[in-house]
């Protein structure tokens, strides 16, 4: 009689553990974070940067806090500088929804820039990519190429060649 009660007491603590796992492995699933990548779908590989108004940029620090363009770009490369004033009119028309916009110079002096960057008229900021080691990590192979990152930093366009207002309005909208 005993032996029954020992087998029917085990037999329940079974049944509750099993119970038990269920129930709180359904609460406490957790999200699993896209792995570092360079391609759409996956999570922004950080990057700090020097910006032309004297401070530092980093892409990590921009997380949950907007949508963020990072176009990357060369003053003597004729796209870029034909696309600029796209990317100054969608700017002034998202600024203040919760969008930065990062141009990622390739490889110029800071003051070649910034003389160019004054004469456009680019009021949203402008970071110096001396070494290019940030657009060699994220496989840019041709300029312009732009990237439209979520707020959560995972990477959900990749447009390569010049772009306009209404292709940055198209991949940008969707993740506000």
């Amino acid at each position: 009689m005993r032996t029954k009660r020992v087998l029917l007491l085990i037999a329940l603590l079974l049944i509750a553990g099993v119970i038990g796992y269920t129930v709180t492995g359904r609460l406490s699933h957790t999200v699993v974070e896209p792995a570092p990548s360079v391609e759409e779908g996956g999570l922004a590989l950080n990057f700090i940067l020097k910006a032309l108004d004297g401070g530092e940029v980093s892409l990590e620090g921009l997380r949950g806090k907007a949508v963020v363009v990072v176009n990357f770009w060369a003053t003597w490369c004729p796209p870029c500088r034909a696309e600029i004033p796209e990317f100054v009119d969608f700017y002034n028309g998202y600024e203040d929804r919760s969008v930065v916009v990062l141009a990622v110079n390739l490889r110029e002096p800071e003051d070649h820039v910034r003389g160019f960057v004054e004469k456009a008229n680019m009021n949203f900021p402008v970071l110096l990519d001396l070494s290019g080691d940030v657009a060699n990590n994220y496989k840019v192979q041709a300029i312009p190429t732009t990237l439209v990152i979520d707020r959560s930093g995972v990477i959900r366009a990749r447009i390569v060649g010049m772009t306009s207002r209404e292709k940055l309005e198209g991949a940008v909208k969707p993740l506000l």
